[in-house]
């Protein structure tokens, strides 16, 4: 009997919702092979190292994305404003209006925060090195620009969890909307 086969970023997309709303150490492998819809000798063929292998291939995956879909573009040719404005949509897409965990938060609690430390602290690097480096393009001094990129990162993550316990998504739009003032205001 010949299986349906089942695209990489499809299962990698199914892992990364388990892992989002169980967190690593929660997701148990009956769980992950129920999202993917594939028996768990299909996942361990996939990924012989188990659910730490899952979880890398998830945060490659999110690396990868937010290279694509955030970091390259703030450093683009767009105008600072259409970098600021992509990236920022980029995000709320992300996180659907901050309806969705952050999956590297959710890696990075329990024995997913000694395993996933680099990767996950990798990414938050370099999305603050990328909105710091807009920043500097719209004339905040390096040290306020740097600042302003680290503050975003942890208002995201703290509009996240806050949102998450309160629901509805009017925080997070508004926490978005108040990092794009403060990223286009300058003492200039």
């Amino acid at each position: 009997m010949a299986y349906a086969k089942v695209e990489h970023d499809v299962v990698i997309d199914k892992l990364m919702e388990v892992f989002r709303s169980a967190g690593y150490d929660g997701a148990s492998m009956a769980a992950l092979a129920e999202a993917t819809q594939l028996k768990k000798a299909s996942l361990y063929h996939r990924f012989p190292q188990g659910k730490e292998e899952m979880a890398h291939a998830v945060l490659r995956y999110v690396a990868n994305w937010a290279k694509n879909r955030i970091t390259d573009v703030l450093v683009s040719d767009s105008t600072r404003e259409e970098r600021l404005d992509s990236a920022l949509n980029a995000i709320d897409e992300l996180y659907d209006g901050g309806r969705l965990d952050c999956i590297l938060r959710a890696l990075s609690h329990g024995s997913a925060a000694n395993l996933f430390r680099k990767e996950t602290g990798a990414i938050f690097e370099t999305l603050i090195r990328s909105f710091k480096h807009l920043a500097m393009d719209f004339g905040h001094d390096e040290q306020h620009a740097e600042q302003l990129a680290g503050e975003l990162i942890v208002k995201i993550q703290g509009t996240l969890i806050v949102q998450r316990s309160l629901g509805g998504t009017s925080m997070f739009k508004a926490m978005l909307d108040d990092m794009r003032t403060k990223f286009m205001k300058t003492n200039l």
